[in-house]
């Protein structure tokens, strides 16, 4: 009995997100691709993996018109890249959601490996921090600079436990050296070692905890 009332919800469960699945795709993909996308869709979320990288593929494809067979090859991709990615993380021993998953696989799309994302992640930085950080990772590797300043950069930010603003800074300030006729490493590892030097000087002044108030003179 007990074993049938697990089994029922969790029926239920995959139901309800085939039906979220089909809800968000309809009318924007051919009806092949919607099937394989609440096929793989389902599969994922139940591995704990997050489905919105499978939906927006498949209707970003389909509205700029690529073949279907194409569009289904993309959509598979991207579920073994949401594999490889939560894979990657938990061998940093980060305990994954699918937010930091989902900026996993961005990441590795963009050109990143399993082996630079555990790197990241043994970064001891938060969950939330991390997530953004892949991102980050992601677009530093879009814009051309090589996995190993990247990760170097990257790290170095995550250590050092800059707010979140500072991480989304990073790309403009990689493409403002960048125009300024140094190459896409050069300005990864230039930034890399301000982070570091930083990092050992502690925060400049006005930014981290105030120091602390002077102990008042005793009472005469």
């Amino acid at each position: 009995m007990i074993v049938s009332l697990l089994v029922i919800p969790l029926t239920l469960l995959g139901m309800q997100q085939q039906d979220s699945i089909a809800a968000r795709l309809a009318g924007r993909v051919s009806p092949d691709i919607a099937t394989l996308v609440e096929r793989l869709g389902t599969a994922a979320s139940a591995r704990g993996l997050p489905v919105d990288p499978l939906i927006q593929k498949a209707i970003e494809g389909s509205a700029k018109g690529v073949p279907s067979e194409r569009v289904v090859t993309a959509v598979s991709w991207v579920a073994m890249q949401l594999d490889t990615a939560a894979a990657a993380l938990r061998e940093g021993g980060v305990v994954t959601d699918t937010l930091v998953i989902a900026a996993g696989e961005f990441a590795i799309s963009a050109g990143l490996s399993n082996h630079d994302i555990t790197a990241l992640a043994r970064t001891g930085a938060s969950v939330a921090a991390l997530t953004v950080g892949l991102r980050v990772a992601g677009t530093l590797g879009a814009m051309g600079v090589p996995s190993a300043e990247n990760i170097g950069l990257i790290s170095a930010k995550l250590r050092s436990g800059q707010p979140a603003g500072d991480l989304l800074s990073v790309p403009a300030r990689v493409q403002a050296e960048i125009s300024r006729g140094v190459t896409p490493a050069q300005a990864a590892a230039g930034l890399e070692r301000a982070a570091a030097a930083q990092a050992r000087h502690g925060p400049p002044p006005g930014r981290g905890n105030p120091p602390p108030h002077p102990t008042p003179p005793p009472h005469p």
